[in-house]
């Protein structure tokens, strides 16, 4: 872990993810840094922002490009100061770009400061370096949560603390770094209906709200095992130039963490929300993915933290039978990647798992 946050030099061309998006903008339109861009279909969850002033240039089911120009205009700031703990306030939140899911009444708040993934060091990061904001953060959160206790999770041997929260260390391994692990560590319960979690992550967008009132736009990353503060939408390639990296033929470059991330199909792909972290795997240094047959080996189910038959239900997600999927204990999935890391066919585990919530979701949103 480097000294501090590295800012990413700006491109010129941003690329911000819209699928399954609602648009507020259109193509031709110039927009000032901040301006809204896109809506989260759900109640919950929060909107999206440009980074940088432009033009949008193009606007398709996936993605809209904006040509920067280089402006300094931007959105005003909202006073968020000036709020009570009502639905004003929760709404300004969700318009600045925060989910406000976990933003319910709870006898238990914890704060997962373990880092998401092996490879990634942002919450380790944010812990050290930027305390003050972090702390802002929690005491907006503890406005709607009004927590008996809180506990914020670090793993053992780390010296960082936040005002307002006791401490628990926790054994980083992962995937006890996992919202559901980290929970059971720190209550002894699975599950507990008392308890809300939130990330080290989300607690610092919340706080910089806090702080300035304007809309999250950036990412913080863990890149070649420093961190940097990455506008939303920067194309992968505009990075990898950045910092000098080197992308052959048949190499995976990775957004995420290396269980639980996707490769990408386009270097012009950009940065999104909870991107963590980007990687670059070489060419023959892991075994490739294969659409394979289960050999019934019972390694993913060995690995399972959830405790349930992953190559089952995967195999019911193959088949699009994602009913029985559901009914073998789908959503009990974390969503680790322990499955496919170790199945020994090399079969797409997690992508199943993913697929099959995807369509049910969508199934449910429809009807």
């Amino acid at each position: 872990m480097n000294n501090g946050i590295i800012d990413i030099t700006a491109s010129a061309e941003l690329n911000v993810q819209v699928r399954n998006l609602v648009l507020k903008t259109a193509k031709g339109k110039t927009l000032v840094a901040g301006e809204m861009i896109a809506e989260h279909p759900s109640k919950l969850g929060g909107a999206y922002h440009t980074p940088l002033s432009g033009k949008v240039m193009k606007v398709n089911y996936h993605n809209l490009t904006i040509k920067c120009d280089g402006g300094e205009e931007a959105v005003a700031p909202i006073d968020i100061a000036s709020m009570g703990p009502g639905k004003e306030l929760l709404r300004s939140l969700q318009d600045l770009g925060i989910g406000v899911a976990p933003l319910s009444g709870a006898e238990i708040l914890v704060i997962n400061g373990l880092n998401p993934e092996p490879g990634v060091s942002v919450a380790e990061q944010l812990l050290k370096d930027e305390r003050e904001t972090l702390e802002d953060g929690l005491k907006l959160v503890k406005k709607f949560i009004v927590p008996v206790k809180t506990v914020l999770a670090v793993a053992e041997g780390a010296p960082y603390k936040l005002a307002g929260s006791e401490t628990k260390t926790v054994k980083p391994k992962y995937p006890n770094s996992l919202d559901a692990l980290v929970v059971k560590a720190v209550t002894g319960k699975e599950f507990p209906s008392n308890t809300k979690v939130i990330s080290v992550m989300d607690l610092y967008n919340i706080g910089r709200i806090a702080r300035t009132g304007l809309p999250v736009t950036h990412t913080v990353m863990t890149i070649n095992g420093n961190n940097y503060r990455v506008p939303l939408g920067t194309p992968i390639r505009h990075i990898i130039d950045h910092l000098g990296m080197s992308v052959e033929p048949h190499d995976k470059v990775v957004l995420g963490g290396p269980f639980r991330g996707e490769a990408v199909y386009s270097l012009d792909e950009g940065v999104k929300k909870g991107d963590y972290g980007l990687f670059v795997v070489p060419a023959g240094s892991f075994p490739p993915v294969e659409d394979a047959a289960c050999i019934n080996c019972g390694e993913c189910v060995l690995f399972c933290p959830g405790r349930i038959q992953a190559n089952l239900i995967a195999r019911y997600a193959e088949f699009e039978r994602f009913e029985m999927a559901e009914k073998h204990g789908l959503n009990s999935c974390f969503e680790c990647g322990l499955c496919a890391f170790n199945c020994v066919a090399r079969k797409p585990l997690l992508q199943y798992i993913r697929f099959a919530k995807a369509q049910l979701k969508a199934r449910g949103e429809k009807a």
